[in-house]
Protein backbone atom coordinates (compact mmCIF):
# COMPACT_ATOMS: atom_id res chain seq x y z
CA UNK A 1 0.00 0.00 0.00
CA UNK A 2 1.19 3.07 -0.95
CA UNK A 3 1.83 5.35 1.71
CA UNK A 4 0.65 9.23 1.00
CA UNK A 5 1.83 12.23 2.81
CA UNK A 6 -0.83 14.22 5.51
CA UNK A 7 -0.88 17.59 4.59
CA UNK A 8 -2.53 20.14 6.47
CA UNK A 9 -3.23 24.05 6.12
CA UNK A 10 -4.23 26.57 8.46
CA UNK A 11 -7.19 28.42 7.46
CA UNK A 12 -7.16 30.77 10.77
CA UNK A 13 -7.05 33.51 7.95
CA UNK A 14 -9.09 31.92 4.98
CA UNK A 15 -12.56 34.18 4.72
CA UNK A 16 -15.19 31.85 5.56
CA UNK A 17 -18.55 31.48 3.49
CA UNK A 18 -22.04 30.49 4.64
CA UNK A 19 -23.37 27.05 3.19
CA UNK A 20 -27.18 27.16 4.37
CA UNK A 21 -28.29 27.95 1.30
CA UNK A 22 -30.68 30.64 2.18
CA UNK A 23 -32.50 33.61 0.14
CA UNK A 24 -30.16 36.67 1.76
CA UNK A 25 -28.25 37.10 -1.30
CA UNK A 26 -27.08 40.30 0.38
CA UNK A 27 -25.18 38.84 3.13
CA UNK A 28 -21.38 39.07 2.70
CA UNK A 29 -20.94 35.14 3.66
CA UNK A 30 -23.55 34.15 0.96
CA UNK A 31 -22.22 30.74 -0.89
CA UNK A 32 -22.95 32.70 -4.02
CA UNK A 33 -20.69 36.07 -3.05
CA UNK A 34 -17.36 32.70 -3.12
CA UNK A 35 -17.49 32.86 -6.85
CA UNK A 36 -16.05 36.47 -6.66
CA UNK A 37 -13.31 35.10 -4.01
CA UNK A 38 -10.01 33.81 -5.09
CA UNK A 39 -7.75 31.59 -3.00
CA UNK A 40 -8.51 29.66 -0.48
CA UNK A 41 -11.87 29.63 2.18
CA UNK A 42 -13.56 27.99 4.25
CA UNK A 43 -17.24 27.16 4.06
CA UNK A 44 -19.54 26.26 6.90
CA UNK A 45 -22.97 26.13 8.13
CA UNK A 46 -23.23 29.98 9.82
CA UNK A 47 -27.08 29.74 10.53
CA UNK A 48 -27.59 30.83 14.51
CA UNK A 49 -24.37 31.88 14.78
CA UNK A 50 -22.96 35.74 15.56
CA UNK A 51 -21.34 35.41 12.31
CA UNK A 52 -24.70 34.86 10.22
CA UNK A 53 -26.17 38.43 8.83
CA UNK A 54 -29.73 37.25 8.96
CA UNK A 55 -31.01 33.41 7.80
CA UNK A 56 -34.04 33.54 4.95
CA UNK A 57 -36.11 30.21 4.83
CA UNK A 58 -36.42 29.37 0.81
CA UNK A 59 -39.48 28.01 1.71
CA UNK A 60 -41.11 30.65 4.01
CA UNK A 61 -40.26 33.06 1.75
CA UNK A 62 -41.78 31.53 -1.47
CA UNK A 63 -44.95 30.18 0.92
CA UNK A 64 -45.64 33.95 1.64
CA UNK A 65 -45.37 34.90 -1.99
CA UNK A 66 -47.72 32.12 -2.69
CA UNK A 67 -50.03 33.40 -0.34
CA UNK A 68 -49.87 37.26 -1.63
CA UNK A 69 -50.49 35.98 -5.07
CA UNK A 70 -53.55 33.71 -3.66
CA UNK A 71 -55.06 37.20 -1.95
CA UNK A 72 -54.14 39.32 -4.67
CA UNK A 73 -56.38 37.31 -6.97
CA UNK A 74 -59.02 36.72 -4.58
CA UNK A 75 -59.46 40.65 -4.12
CA UNK A 76 -59.81 40.53 -8.23
CA UNK A 77 -62.41 37.84 -8.11
CA UNK A 78 -59.81 35.54 -10.03
CA UNK A 79 -60.12 31.49 -8.57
Amino acid sequence: MERRPIIIVNTDNYPTFCDNRCNNTDCKKHMANMRFHTGGCKISKLRDTEECEGYISKWKQSHKEIEQIKREMRETGIK
